[in-house]
């Protein structure tokens, strides 16, 4: 498309001192292009650059791309080079930036009408140094849509646990559900009512027979999580509600293996840099939290940061973690725009 020809490039020399270490140790500056692909199924890869963990879908005459990631250098062009197939068309799960900063690079993107208006947001992360392009098409996407990608149909889900907005893509010869960062195999992460939690993991459980692999943003996990976390949001809506620990060891990414080089940070490519939400935390004297960390910040302690999150609780049962709120236990109790 003519509107191509004059895109610039991202710049990102301004984070040349934000270095980045891969799963073999190897430490790059975040100017320098990376890309590591895995094989998960018959024209499947599982993309590493950097941020969530994007998805390349191979059709017959043309793959997809889902997510694009935050790393430097063109996804596009090297998800062409692997296939020897065009990838003109990228999915967008939600509009999360660790997702979102190479989405200028395709021809379209599809997302939910609700991620359009953020399409962008650097959410006051490092990437807020760079210039990331937005005038790109995009097509809307809503639940029960069909992506069709000649010899592989994907089916769209808009359930919305993680992000106002969220889409799956249930690629049902592979027997694959492409869910983004709405399920994991670590923990779940109720920041709505449990009652809608429920709802959303029932809605997932209806079509269980149809896919056995969830592959999330944060990895690849058996879909048997799916079932666990039925039931153990089911056991608290019966009646055990406040069960659970507030003093919890939380999930916790990998770190890198190196914490510094040359007198500069080095961070884990696929794992978010939580360091503000550490120092959140001890600006309001949650440092007794971090100490389950060794002083490092996590996704799941924002919660810890909201202003009910004296009522958080994590319940470890049926084998998973579910992390929740006590006083957001049924839908009357959840506040509008809970869902982040």
């Amino acid at each position: 498309m003519d509107w191509k020809k004059n895109m610039e490039p991202i710049d990102f020399s301004a984070l040349h001192d934000y270095l980045l270490e891969d799963e073999d140790g190897n430490i790059l500056p975040m100017d320098v292009p990376y890309f590591k692909e895995k094989k998960i199924a018959p024209g499947t890869w599982q993309i590493l650059s950097h941020g969530d963990y994007s998805y390349l879908i191979e059709g017959d005459d043309e793959a997809i791309l889902i997510d694009s990631g935050i790393g430097c250098g063109s996804v596009r062009k090297f998800c062409e080079e692997l296939t020897g197939k065009p990838v003109y068309r990228m999915l967008l799960t939600h509009n999360h930036y660790d997702h979102t900063v190479n989405n200028y690079l395709f021809d379209v993107v599809y997302m939910s009408p609700k991620c359009y208006e953020k399409r962008w947001d650097a959410m006051g992360s490092m990437m807020s140094a760079i210039h990331v392009p937005v005038d790109y098409p995009v097509v809307f996407l809503h639940d029960g849509d069909t992506i069709n990608l000649k010899g592989r149909e994907l089916q769209v889900f808009n359930i919305e646990e993680h992000c106002s907005g969220s889409l799956q893509f249930l690629d049902k010869k592979e027997r694959i559900l492409f869910c983004g960062d709405e399920l994991n195999g670590n923990f779940f992460d109720s920041r709505v009512s449990v009652e809608h939690s429920f709802r959303n993991v029932a809605r997932w459980k209806s079509f269980r027979s149809e896919y056995d692999t969830l592959c999330a943003g944060n990895g690849i996990h058996d879909a048997v999580y799916v079932d666990r976390y039925y039931d153990t949001l089911k056991y608290i809506l019966e009646g055990h509600a406040g069960e659970g620990e507030e003093y919890y060891v939380p999930h916790e990414d990998a770190r890198a293996k190196v914490s510094e080089l040359n007198g500069k940070k080095v961070h884990l490519r696929r794992s978010p840099d939580m360091d503000s939400v550490a120092d959140a935390m001890k600006a309001v004297g949650l440092e007794k939290f971090l100490k389950l960390t060794d002083g490092r910040g996590c996704f799941c302690f924002l919660r810890k940061l909201t202003p009910d999150g004296m009522f958080d609780r994590q319940l470890e049962m049926n084998d998973c973690k579910v992390c929740y709120y006590i006083n957001r236990i049924y839908d009357e109790k959840e506040k509008e725009g809970s869902v982040i």
